[in-house]
């Protein structure tokens, strides 16, 4: 009558947990504790049933929680631009919180099954060492081999390349707007980028009452070097650091003389970013910076008095770009 009893039990039991999708409630007889897990990812990861299936490995059998150490655990995946995950795990009253951080959505699924299966069973890892792995047919599905649950302990580095539009002020007689493309290197907490932008011509009358009519066309191409921390997880923000060299070209006309030159444009800044996904790779962000050149040459009409222009002590310059992250 008891032994009936029992298995009743754990017949219902089992159909109640299995029916909610993202969830399993295991128990026995002799371990009557309960395992609650809930994964929220995106769907390009690995299913909750396989991870699930990777902590019965780990195990080397059925899920079982002791009286008195029923563990509940939640885990939601982000990708922005690297795989992390907020684990949340509840047991004998005690929550804790961890940040993982890994290359592939994989790595994150094999790393919050080791730390379950250890949470369960501390000598799991050894365990597993011990007994040889089970035939093919009998896993339930392929898994990877555990990660290390050490959060922050890879930091992988993605090759970038994009576009952008850039509008600037200070460095030509008025606003210039540019447009270029860009390669770089980056990392959760830094990145590393080189821009070449060309500017589109522009033509500015001379603001001297000596030369009237007189007007100077004005076109700036430079290559910047730019380096960002990021201090923020969900969204990527911080400050930057700028080296910009280039070359200016101006052209005047409409007065008795006009005049031609090609200046060199070396100027020294700094600023902030905001970057953010708009998928799995691609991803735009915002940029300003505070430009200070440190060479601003004369633009002048020859056997002419007055100056045409020159660049002020201080400019600056916003940028906004979409790339893709390999």
């Amino acid at each position: 009558m008891v032994k009936g009893l029992r298995l009743l039990v754990a017949v219902l039991a089992g159909i109640a947990c299995h029916a909610l999708p993202d969830r399993v409630c295991l128990a026995s007889a002799d371990a009557t504790g309960a395992f609650a897990f809930s994964w929220n990812a995106p769907t390009e990861c690995p299913p909750a049933d396989q991870i699930k299936a990777e902590i019965r490995r780990l195990l080397g059998g059925d899920i079982q929680i002791r009286t008195g150490r029923d563990l509940e655990a939640d885990a939601t995946v982000q990708h922005t631009p690297f795989w992390s995950a907020n684990l949340t795990t509840r047991q004998a009253g005690r929550t804790g919180k961890r940040f993982l951080e890994a290359p592939s959505c994989q790595s994150l699924a094999d790393t919050t099954a080791l730390i379950l299966a250890l949470m369960i069973d501390p000598d799991a890892g050894a365990a597993t060492t011990q007994k040889p792995n089970p035939a093919p047919a009998e896993q339930p599905l392929p898994v990877a081999p555990p990660s290390s649950p050490i959060a922050g302990s890879v930091n992988p580095v993605d090759v970038l390349a994009g576009l952008h539009a850039q509008g600037r002020v200070g460095t030509l007689p008025g606003v210039d707007l540019g447009l270029g493309i860009g390669v770089g290197l980056a990392t959760r907490r830094w990145l590393v980028e080189l821009r070449l932008t060309y500017g589109l011509r522009r033509d500015q009358v001379a603001d001297l009452p000596s030369l009237a009519g007189a007007y100077g066309r004005f076109n700036i191409t430079t290559g910047s070097l730019t380096g960002c921390f990021n201090v923020g997880r969900e969204l990527a923000f911080g400050p930057c650091a700028v080296v910009e060299a280039g070359v200016v070209s101006a052209d005047g006309g409409g007065a008795s003389a006009g005049f031609s030159k090609r200046a060199p444009w070396i100027a020294l800044g700094g600023g902030g970013y905001l970057s953010f996904a708009l998928g799995q790779h691609l991803r735009t962000s915002l940029e300003v910076d505070i430009l200070a050149p440190t060479y601003r040459p004369a633009y002048v009409f020859q056997d002419t008095p007055g100056m045409v222009f020159q660049a002020p002590p201080v400019g600056g310059r916003a940028l906004v770009d979409i790339s893709w992250r390999f």
